[in-house]
C-alpha cells in the first residue's frame, strides 16, 4: 500500500522560511557566545602557550603510524627564550620594528639539485638547516612552521624579523626549492652589521647546509644549484645600500644576479680599488650553452655524445662589472674592441699618436691592444681612473684583454709596451684632463670611451669637445662609443633616456671643427641590444676611407697590421684579427634605419627627412628601346658621314610628364661607381701609354691605339659623370643609361630637368644619418622642374648636379 500523502497545508502545519531562518541564526549565535566562556577554550590558549616553551625541532618520527601525513597540520614552533640565549641574539624584546624603514627588500630564490634523499624527507634536518641558515645570515628567526607530506616531502616556512624563508622538497628527484626574503626592520645597528649579503654570501650558507649528498644514495642528477637575486617593492634604492653595487635594474643584477635559468654563476673577484670603484667579475654558464668548438677538442668529444647538446662542458663565459655597470664580456670582448678601434684606425690614413681616454666606467685595456696591432703607431697614451684595475685586477683576472704576445714586436703584457703610457686620474674631475696641455702632441686618433662623464663633470660641454677637436691632426678622428644603438621606437632623442647623447651630437654639431659624423653599430658586442659609435671627423676626406670597397680594407688590413706569431711552437699562427674584416666595415657604412627614424624626429624636422624614400605618388617614366608602346621617350640620333660614330643624340617625350615625374630612373640606378683613385689610374695608365710617342711623317701617332680609347672612356666619363654629394667621399657616377643620350645645355632656363633631392646653397649638416643611408640615390635620381608636355625635348643643364637649386 502507498502511503497517503497530504500538503502541510492539508495537515494544519504551515511554515514560514524567513522565520525558520532568523530564529536558526539568532540560536547559533548565542551558542557561540556562550561557547566562548567555556573552561575548555581557557584551556586550548593555556596549551598554545605552553608550545611557546618548545623546541625550534620536530621529527615526523613522532608522528602515529597509522596518521596521514598529508592531512596533518603541526602547531607553530616558536623560538623560546632558551634558544635565543644559546645562539647568542639578542633578546627579541628589544628589538623594535622601524616604521621609517624603506617598502622594499631583497628576494633570493634558490634551487638545489643532487641532494640525499633522506635528508629531504626529514623535518628534523631541514629545520635544522634553516635555522643554522638564518642564524650564519646574521637574520633573526622568529617561529616555523613544517609539514611532512604524504607519501614523501617536506614544505616549511620560517617567519623572521626580517620577513621570512620557506621551501619544499622533493626527495626521490632530490630537488629542494627555496626562498628567503630580506627587509631592513630593525633599528638595532649591532643587528644590521651582522646581517650578510644575500650574494654571494647567503648563496654559500644555503649551498652548504641544503646541499647534502651521500655517496651510498646517489641522486639522480650530480649537485647543482641555481639561484636569482631580486630588489623588491617601491624604493629600491634603499636596499642597495648593504653593498652599494646591486643596483636595480643595472647590468650586474640583469646579467648576474636575476637570472634564474643558469646553469653556473661563480663569483671570481669582488672588492672596491683604491679609488672608490666596485669591481666584480663572474664566470657563468647559461642553461642553453653547449660545448664550443675548443670545448669539444679539449674532452675530446666525439658524436653522439650526450653532452654535446647540455652546459655541462662549456667554458664559463666571464663578465665583468664596474660599479654594476657591464665592463666587458670576455666571449665577445674582442669583437667589442675591435668594433671600437679597428674602425676609427682605418678611417686614419696612417695613424701615428693615439690618445684613449677610459673614463670612470670605461676600460682601455682592450683598445690598447687594437691599436698596437698598427705598425704605424709611435705613442699610446691612455688615462684610467685607477691603476690597480688595469695593472692588477685586468692582467689577473681578465687577461685576453692585456695580451699581446701573438703581436710579433709587441711586448707580452699590451699594457707595459715600451709605446704605451699610462695615466691615471683618480681624484679628478673626467673632464679636468681634457686640456691643451694633455693633449699639446697632435693626436691621429683619440678613443673617448666615456662621453656621458663628460657631459657630468662639466658645464662647458662645447667648449671641452673643442679642446679634443684642437687636439687631433689636420685629418685626425675621434671615436665615442654611444650606448644602445637607436631603435624605430624610441622617442625624439632629447625626451628619452637618450638625451644626453643627443647633447654629445648636437654640440659637435654646432662645432666648426668638425667636418662630419658617421654613426654605425655592431650588434655583436656581447650586450643584449647593439652598441652603438660615433666617429667624428676633422677633415671630411675621411669619408673616402670610411667609404671604401671592402676588398680596399682588406688589403689595408693585409698591409697596415703587424704580423703574428703562435703562442707555443706547435701551434698555428693566428689571426691577427677575429672579427674586423672589410664585410664588416661595409656593413657599418650605412647607418641602421633606427639612427635615421629617431634623427627625423627631432624638431624643427630636418629637411632632408621628406626624401627617405622614393615618392610613391609621383609618376616613373622610363626608356624602352625594345617596346615603344611602353616607353615615355624616344630618341633621335645624328651619326657621321661614314656612319661609324655617333655626333648627336636627342630625347622626346611622347607623352605628358607632370613636375616632380622621376625621369628614367630605372636606367639611373645602373650608374657606374669611380672613386677619384679609378680616375687616377686611368689617367696614369694613359700618360704611361703615350710617354715616349713619336709622331710619324703624316702627323699619325706610332704609340700605341689604346691610349685613344681610355682617352675617349675618361672623355666619356667627364662628360656624363658628376661628384658625389658627400663631401670627402671622393666618389663619381656616370650615366650610361639613356639619360647619356639626353642633350646637355648651359642655358638654365631651356632645361626642364632637376635632382630628385635639391642641391642646397647652404652647408649640408655634418650629421644626418639620412645623407649617409641614402646617399647614392641623392646621388643618381632626377625628376621633371616642371611639366613636359608630349613632342617636348628633354634637356639636362650641364652643372645639374653641382650646382646650388634652392637656398
Amino acid at each position: 500500500m502507498v502511503a497517503e500523502q497530504r500538503s502541510p497545508k492539508e495537515s494544519g502545519i504551515e511554515v514560514d522560511l524567513r522565520w525558520y531562518v532568523t530564529g536558526l541564526s539568532v540560536i547559533m549565535a548565542c551558542s557561540f557566545m556562550a561557547g566562548l566562556q567555556s573552561p575548555l577554550v581557557h584551556h586550548i590558549e593555556s596549551s598554545l602557550s605552553e608550545n611557546t616553551e618548545e623546541s625550534y625541532h620536530s621529527d615526523s618520527s613522532a608522528m602515529p603510524p597509522s596518521a596521514d601525513r598529508s592531512k596533518i597540520v603541526r602547531d607553530a614552533f616558536l623560538v623560546s627564550e632558551e634558544d635565543v640565549a644559546k645562539a647568542g641574539a639578542p633578546d627579541i624584546a628589544t628589538i623594535k620594528f622601524d616604521p621609517t624603514a624603506a617598502a622594499a627588500g631583497e628576494h633570493l630564490l634558490v634551487d638545489i639539485e643532487g641532494i640525499e634523499a633522506d635528508f629531504l624527507d626529514s623535518e628534523s634536518r631541514l629545520a635544522q638547516a634553516m635555522v643554522t641558515t638564518t642564524k650564519e645570515a646574521g637574520l633573526e628567526m622568529l617561529s616555523y612552521h613544517c609539514h611532512s607530506l604524504e607519501p614523501k616531502g617536506v614544505s616549511c616556512v620560517g617567519v623572521l624579523l626580517e620577513s621570512h624563508m620557506s621551501f619544499h622538497t622533493w626527495p626521490d628527484e632530490g630537488v629542494i626549492t627555496l626562498d628567503l626574503y630580506v627587509t631592513t626592520v630593525s633599528t638595532n645597528k649591532e643587528q644590521q652589521a651582522k646581517q650578510k649579503a644575500l650574494v654571494p654570501d647567503v648563496v654559500d650558507i644555503i649551498k652548504q647546509q641544503f646541499g647534502v649528498t651521500n655517496p651510498d644514495q646517489p641522486a639522480p642528477r650530480p649537485l647543482n644549484t641555481r639561484w636569482s637575486h631580486e630588489f623588491r617593492g617601491f624604493d629600491p634604492s634603499a636596499a642597495q645600500e648593504n653593498d652599494g653595487i646591486h643596483l636595480a635594474g643595472s647590468d650586474l643584477a640583469l646579467w648576474i644576479l636575476s637570472p634564474l635559468e643558469m646553469h653556473t654563476k661563480n663569483l671570481i673577484y669582488s672588492g672596491w680599488t683604491q679609488s672608490n670603484q666596485r669591481v666584480d667579475i663572474w664566470d657563468m654558464v647559461e642553461v642553453t650553452d653547449t660545448p664550443s668548438k675548443q670545448d669539444i677538442i679539449k674532452y675530446g668529444l666525439t658524436e653522439g655524445d650526450p653532452r654535446l647538446l647540455t652546459p655541462e662542458l662549456a667554458t664559463p663565459a666571464r663578465v665583468a662589472f664596474l660599479n654594476g655597470h657591464v665592463l666587458s664580456d670576455m666571449d665577445s670582448e674582442s669583437i667589442l674592441s675591435e668594433s671600437i678601434a679597428q674602425p676609427a684606425m682605418f678611417a686614419h690614413k696612417g695613424p701615428e699618436q693615439v690618445t684613449i681616454l677610459a673614463g670612470p666606467v670605461g676600460l682601455g685595456s682592450g683598445v690598447i691592444r687594437e691599436v698596437l696591432k698598427h705598425q704605424t703607431i709611435t705613442g699610446v697614451t691612455a688615462w684610467h681612473t685607477n691603476a690597480e684595475l688595469v695593472e692588477e685586477i685586468v692582467p689577473k683576472h681578465l687577461g685576453i684583454m692585456d695580451d699581446c704576445t701573438v703581436l710579433k714586436g709587441r711586448a707580452d703584457q699590451c699594457s707595459k709596451d715600451p709605446l704605451v703610457s699610462l695615466k691615471y686620474y683618480e681624484e679628478q674631475p673626467f673632464s679636468s684632463i681634457i686640456t691643451p696641455e694633455n693633449l699639446s702632441t697632435p693626436q691621429d686618433v683619440i678613443f673617448v670611451l666615456d662621453f656621458e662623464s663628460i657631459l657630468k663633470t662639466t658645464d662647458k660641454v662645447s667648449e671641452t669637445l673643442s679642446v679634443l677637436m684642437d687636439g687631433l691632426t689636420d685629418e685626425g678622428v675621434l671615436l665615442f662609443p654611444v650606448g644602445t644603438a637607436a631603435a624605430i621606437h624610441d622617442p625624439r632623442a632629447d625626451l628619452g633616456v637618450h638625451a644626453k647623447r643627443e647633447e654629445l651630437f648636437k654640440s659637435l654639431e654646432g662645432l666648426d671643427s668638425v667636418a662630419a659624423m658617421l654613426v654605425y653599430e655592431e650588434a655583436h658586442t656581447g650586450n643584449l641590444e647593439p652598441e652603438g659609435f660615433l666617429l667624428v671627423c676633422k677633415d671630411a676626406s675621411c669619408r673616402q676611407r670610411w667609404y671604401a670597397r671592402s676588398d680596399q680594407v682588406e688589403y689595408q688590413i693585409y698591409e697596415r697590421l703587424v704580423r703574428t706569431q703562435p703562442k707555443e711552437p706547435d701551434q698555428e699562427k693566428p689571426l691577427v684579427l677575429s672579427y674586423f674584416d672589410g664585410t664588416t666595415q661595409r656593413s657599418y657604412q650605412w647607418p641602421k634605419k633606427g639612427w635615421e627614424t629617431v634623427y627625423c624626429r627631432r624638431e624643427p624636422t630636418p629637411w632632408e627627412c621628406a626624401y627617405t624614400h622614393l615618392n610613391q605618388h609621383a609618376e616613373f617614366h622610363e626608356l624602352d628601346l625594345e617596346d615603344e608602346s611602353e616607353s615615355s621617350f624616344r630618341v633621335e640620333t645624328t651619326m657621321s658621314e661614314d656612319g661609324k660614330e655617333l655626333e648627336e643624340s636627342r630625347v622626346f617625350a611622347t607623352t605628358d610628364i607632370p613636375k616632380g615625374s622621376y625621369i628614367m630612373a630605372e636606367h639611373l640606378a645602373s650608374s657606374l661607381m669611380l672613386t677619384e683613385r679609378n680616375l687616377e689610374g686611368l689617367n696614369n695608365n694613359t700618360k704611361l701609354a703615350t710617354a715616349g710617342v713619336e709622331e710619324s711623317e703624316d702627323g699619325e701617332s706610332k704609340g700605341p691605339a689604346r691610349a685613344t680609347i681610355i682617352e675617349d672612356l675618361l672623355d666619356f666619363f667627364d662628360h656624363h659623370g658628376h661628384p658625389s654629394i658627400m663631401e670627402g667621399s671622393e666618389q663619381h657616377y656616370v650615366e650610361v643609361g639613356g639619360t647619356a643620350l639626353i642633350r646637355r645645355t648651359d642655358n638654365v632656363k631651356e632645361s626642364n630637368l632637376e635632382p630628385w633631392v635639391p642641391r642646397r646653397r647652404s652647408p649640408k649638416p655634418t650629421y644626418s644619418p639620412v645623407y649617409e643611408r641614402h646617399r647614392m640615390s641623392f646621388d643618381v635620381f632626377i625628376v621633371a622642374s616642371r611639366d613636359i608636355e608630349e613632342g617636348e625635348e628633354i634637356v639636362m643643364h650641364e652643372d645639374m648636379w653641382t650646382a646650388p637649386s634652392v637656398e
